[in-house]
């Protein structure tokens, strides 16, 4: 915060000031660019690279401080006791962080509205090179696709939502197994993607890169939402937000029912968040979320494609109706910040902990590893993680008066058990033990971030970041119970040279070290932690006026080991070396206050740089698009009024493309194009939607997988590698009534 007597400032720069602040704070993508602002915002923040605050987005590993689109608010208020009796304005400015990297991105609550999403994983599909599908049901974490990762279910991808890490630490499933169920797509606030690891902030997991979700709800009062639709389809929405309070304080609730396409797809969820934002002192937020989830559902599995070629099965069918499983999940964050002082100096500390629980049970093979019972698994998955985050930020005078520095810790434990056991097909007994462990593991980071600008038009922006990583594992599996623990430390840097061309367009060259952790169990007793290290570099141009911001980029990244997914175990297991080259390009356009687009493509070569079981080195990574497409396009026009009360509407759609997907032994997967489409209309505190998923009724395939197996029981296995695939959603309309109570 800065005070400034308003006798010394221009009148023209005062008058000019509030609205040239609440154009930088709303368009957090725009300030992000790292421009610097104009003298009146220049003057209010104290450092004009853009950098947000303590109170900006751009929390360590947090991502999601006070400051949600919501929280990015302006406020200019008179202190008495001026000099000369003149009130002298205050202004506090909330920016968005700046970008690290030419395609970083960010999705506010216009581009998520545009199209209909079921879920906040649907949400993700909103950033350029991103595909997420979801073939194993309802209540089990999607699988993420990103610029030539196939992160599975979060293996290559941190995520954080509201302050809190979603990722979890050795999960039976996978690594880094990331359940986005509990957050509902109206309540996020702002998405923001920062490819590859160019942040010292980034950390475990941020390989591919980081999404950070803020949660904001801004609708006043009460909103109510019934919906019914195809397949048996139900969801109930609520939500309250007091009037003139910060967006960012809203409590939602949602359930939600199907009985499914076809066979063993029927699920439900429920899920609670209520978040609140108080300023108790002058220049202290703190914000609070507590968060409560829950879920179950069916799972049809995996077809032979041959059999639904040849008619033996329906699409929709499935070998195992007894797949499946069930998830919950419980958090609490609180985000404590202060900004302000003689330098503009801010302190965060974020804590956090969450509950976590995951039962699932698959079966991808039929009868070939046991021709008797079967090769149904099941994994059982109970987890506790409490951490914090915690950074200070200080500007300082090193080359500039711009120049400013960053010291974070980050921290955080988990307590893990987990199971997984082969259960027989008629009678679920279990007949083999094949996971039964206890997992300690904990993380604890330090880094130091620095912006620094040589020259009026160069900022250089970087750091270093250390992570220390402990594990001890309670193997029960064999002769009694196993202990051994193992401990590892990875240090990279990172950094970003930021150079301005012209008005409006920026030039980005980064380049970062990354790692993400290994599964505990795999570790032998007294091991140094083996990571997967990653090596990313990415050179690109960013172009932002006040109606379109746009950017494209060149990457490449490499991986000293990588996961692929393994039919036999149901998990991910390594393979060697890998590395991705591609191009990535976003445009996002406001041209009027009515109408919105998004636009995202990128194509990616991921291949193989070493050989090692079934793959040789040059062989395309399986299973990932190597172009994924998406458009969407909103209008949002005001039709007119009606006995004086306004008639409004809102229509749009959001196009996926998905092309080249490989798949093991030299195949490739089919293409899919898949076009959802939402319309609304609204009068005073009524209105009326209708939302269309897959609105050409596209036949394709949401998984793809090639291996052998055999789905009769007692019959002679067939080893040949096989063509394996699980359906993608038909065509479905979900139409919903709301009313708004304020």
């Amino acid at each position: 915060m800065l005070r400034t007597a308003a006798a010394v400032v221009p009148p023209l720069r005062v008058a000019l000031a509030p609205l040239l602040v609440v154009i930088a704070s709303a368009a957090p993508a725009r300030a992000s660019d790292g421009a610097a602002p104009p003298p009146a915002v220049e003057a209010a923040t104290s450092v004009g690279d853009g950098a947000s605050g303590s109170a900006g987005t751009a929390s360590p590993a947090a991502g999601a401080g006070a400051a949600s689109p919501a929280a990015g608010a302006v406020g200019a208020s008179p202190a008495a006791g001026a000099a000369g009796g003149a009130a002298p304005l205050s202004v506090v400015v909330q920016g968005a962080a700046p970008p690290r990297s030419a395609s970083e991105s960010v999705r506010g609550q216009a581009e998520i509205r545009a199209a209909p999403h079921r879920t906040a994983s649907d949400v993700l599909q909103l950033v350029p090179g991103v595909f997420t599908s979801q073939h194993s049901g309802e209540c089990k974490a999607h699988q993420i696709f990103f610029r030539g990762f196939d992160a599975v279910h979060g293996q290559d991808l941190e995520v954080w939502v509201a302050g809190a890490p979603v990722n979890e630490v050795s999960n039976v499933h996978g690594q880094g197994y990331t359940d986005l169920h509990f957050v509902m797509p109206e309540v996020i606030g702002e998405l923001r993607a920062q490819p590859g690891s160019y942040d010292p902030r980034q950390g475990d997991f941020a390989v591919a890169g980081t999404m950070r979700f803020d949660l904001a709800y801004g609708e006043p009062g009460i909103t109510a939402t019934a919906s019914a639709g195809t397949f048996g389809a139900r969801r109930l929405f609520l939500a309250y937000h007091p009037e003139g309070a910060d967006e960012a304080t809203f409590a939602a609730f949602e359930a939600y029912g199907t009985d499914g396409f076809g066979p063993a797809r029927a699920a439900g969820r429920a899920s609670l968040i209520a978040q609140a934002v108080y300023r108790p002192l002058d220049g202290v937020s703190a914000r609070v979320m507590a968060s409560a989830f829950t879920s179950r559902c069916g799972s049809a599995g995996v077809l032979r494609l041959c059999d639904i070629e040849s008619g033996k099965v329906d699409r929709f069918a499935s070998y195992d109706p007894d797949q499946g499983g069930d998830s919950s999940r419980a958090q609490l964050v609180v985000d404590l910040r202060t900004s302000g002082g003689a330098r503009g100096e801010g302190l965060s500390l974020t804590p956090f902990v969450v509950l976590r629980s995951l039962r699932l049970r698959s079966n991808f093979t039929g009868y070939l590893a046991d021709p008797t019972n079967g090769d149904a698994t099941q994994q059982l998955n109970e987890a506790i993680t409490a951490g914090a985050t915690a950074s200070y930020r200080l500007p300082f005078s090193l080359l500039s008066d711009r120049d400013v520095v960053e010291a974070g810790v980050v921290a955080r434990t988990d307590w893990i058990e987990q199971s997984q056991r082969r259960l027989a097909a008629v009678d679920d007994r279990p007949t083999a033990t094949l996971v039964d462990a206890k997992v300690r593991a904990t993380d604890i980071a330090g880094y130091l971030d620095a912006s620094i600008r040589p020259a009026r038009r160069i900022t250089l922006r970087g750091g270093l970041r250390a992570d220390g990583l402990a594990y001890q594992v309670v193997d029960d599996v064999g002769q009694g119970a196993a202990a051994r623990s193992a401990q590892g430390l990875h240090v990279g840097g990172k950094g970003t040279v930021d150079v301005a061309l012209l008005p409006g367009l920026r030039a980005l060259v980064s380049v970062g070290q990354g790692f993400r952790s290994p599964q505990a169990r795999s570790l032998g007793d007294g091991e140094r932690t083996p990571f997967t290290r990653v090596l990313s570099a990415e050179a690109g141009l960013r172009y932002a006026d006040e109606l379109v911001r746009a950017s494209a980029a060149l990457f490449h990244t490499r991986l000293s080991e990588d996961l692929v997914f393994d039919e036999a175990t149901a998990r991910n297991e390594p393979v060697p070396a890998t590395a991705r080259t591609g191009v990535a390009i976003d445009a996002v356009a406001h041209p009027a206050p009515w109408l919105v687009s998004s636009v995202g493509l990128t194509y990616t070569r991921a291949a193989f740089t070493a050989s090692g079981g079934r793959y040789a080195a040059g062989d395309l990574l399986p299973f990932v698009p190597q172009v994924v497409a998406r458009a969407d396009l909103a209008v949002t026009p005001r039709l007119g009024a009606l006995f004086g009360r306004p008639l409004e509407a809102r229509a749009g759609a959001g196009v996926t493309l998905l092309h080249g997907r490989p798949l093991p032994f030299g195949e490739l997967g089919h293409d899919a194009l898949v076009t959802d489409v939402t319309a609304h209309v609204r009068y005073h505190r009524v209105e009326l939607g209708l939302d269309v998923y897959n609105l050409l009724d596209a036949a394709w395939f949401d998984g793809e997988f090639v291996y052998p197996s055999s789905f009769t029981r007692g019959a002679t296995p067939d080893l040949l590698p096989a063509r394996h695939v699980t359906v993608g959603a038909p065509r479905s309309f979900l139409a919903s009534l709301s009313l708004y109570i304020g």
